[in-house]
């Protein structure tokens, strides 16, 4: 059925389905961009999707060890609170509110990339009304922790 259906496509719309399959299968907390420069300032988005049927309340994200976090922005309707190490580095950042389902919230923070080449994982434990999921399993996972390579 599936050749069918291909073979009944024009090229530019195969190209269309095809670039859409990643963006589905990423149906989780998801760091942007995918892929950024070796000691860049970068400006990062932490989106954070509700598929579930009742609100996210809570949203966690570890920053990679690789990373100096220098800026976590607020997001409206959400409050913020930051935890650094005795020595002032941000590890982690924890954002409260209530993401109502079928909704996305975007969290934003800058942060400078190392100097040397490093695959970084966005560890996110993204909280509901009554479970709780951590994004934090390896590609292919069923919870992976979303990913950026510096080069």
């Amino acid at each position: 059925m599936r050749a069918l259906i291909v073979g009944y496509m024009t090229p530019r719309a195969l190209v269309l389905l095809f670039a859409a399959i990643p963006a589905l299968a990423l149906s989780h907390a998801v760091v942007t961009p995918a892929e950024s420069s070796l000691g860049q300032t970068q400006q990062y988005t932490l989106h954070v999707p509700n598929e579930k049927g009742v609100p996210t309340t809570r949203v966690r994200l570890l920053f990679p060890a690789d990373i100096d976090v220098t800026t976590v922005n607020e997001q409206d309707g959400w409050r913020l609170t930051v935890e650094r190490e005795p020595e002032g580095r941000i590890t982690h950042a924890t954002w409260t509110g209530s993401l109502p389902p079928k909704s996305t919230v975007c969290f934003t923070f800058t942060a400078r990339n190392p100097a040397t080449p490093a695959t970084l994982a966005w560890n996110v434990t993204q909280t509901y009304d009554n479970l709780t999921v951590e994004w934090t399993g390896a590609t292919g996972s069923k919870t992976p922790a979303s990913r950026t390579s510096i080069h």
